[in-house]
């Protein structure tokens, strides 16, 4: 897959590069700090995403993804821009996406999992991590060694995330099934918070960044970003069905697999 990224300033291009490819490190990122470059590069038609600051010195952001939809008319264009007021104009061109600076890593992931045009490059090419459920609760990463939580809590709310397979949930879930919290407090609140920031932290340092997607103060798995026993033989496969033994994340008391099936 191939992504552009334009803005005209130097330090919002480069995080705007780091994160793109945190996120997606197996595309081909082109990048421009000026205008004028895009305008004389030759390729623009394998464009399939772009990121495109609104206001670029003085040339319209929004009329330069109009040029580029003139070239790659099914192209994702996403704004990135620190200004609302722009929002109406730049959804006119059938843009894919609107995201407001500062963005968050879940913004950019959101639009690479949501765009309006397919990608021929999908999450299913990205590397994924391994997830064993069946009997003790199993992370592995690229060299199939266990990824090393900084929490116990935070790997069992990543224990208990898979179990939603891919449900959102709040917080507050968090605090009644995994820590038998009724009283919904803001001590609560602010517990919870730290040990998903912390179990996010564990996974980036793994290398991997798109498991976990937080959206409106929700959180869910991404099921295409990782290899699952569970979610395989919820797919039908004979080898995941053979491998349960009529045990399931054993550790943790809350794990209800019959639920877990249902949740498909």
């Amino acid at each position: 897959m191939k992504v552009l990224a334009i803005d005209d300033e130097t330090p919002a291009l480069e995080l705007l590069k780091e994160t793109i490819l945190r996120l997606r490190p197996d595309c081909e990122l082109v990048c421009f700090s000026d205008p004028a470059d895009y305008e004389q590069y030759e390729d623009k038609s394998s464009f399939e995403m772009a990121f495109i600051d609104i206001q670029l010195g003085g040339t319209s952001g929004i009329q330069l993804a109009l040029d580029l939809k003139s070239h790659a008319p099914h192209c994702n264009i996403v704004f990135v821009t620190a200004f609302s007021e722009f929002a109406f104009a730049a959804l006119q061109t059938r843009a894919s996406g609107y995201v407001m600076k500062p963005y968050s890593d879940e913004d950019i992931l959101k639009e690479f999992l949501d765009p309006r045009y397919p990608l021929s490059a999908s999450d299913t090419d990205a590397p994924k991590l391994l997830i064993h459920t069946f009997g003790v609760f199993e992370v592995l990463g690229r060299d199939g060694a266990p990824i090393r939580f900084s929490r116990t809590i935070s790997k069992e709310i990543f224990a208990y995330l898979i179990d939603q397979c891919g449900y959102p949930v709040t917080g507050k879930d968090i605090a009644a099934d995994v820590l038998e919290e009724q009283d919904y407090t803001p001590a609560v609140s602010k517990k919870i918070s730290q040990y998903v920031s912390d179990l996010i932290k564990d996974l980036r340092h793994a290398g991997f960044y798109n498991v976990i997607i937080k959206q409106n103060r929700q959180l869910y798995i991404n099921k295409a970003a990782v290899d699952c026993d569970l979610y395989e033989m919820q797919n039908g496969n004979p080898a995941a069905i053979n491998a349960y033994k009529g045990e399931y994340l054993i550790e943790y008391s809350w794990a209800e697999f019959s639920d877990s099936l249902k949740k498909h």
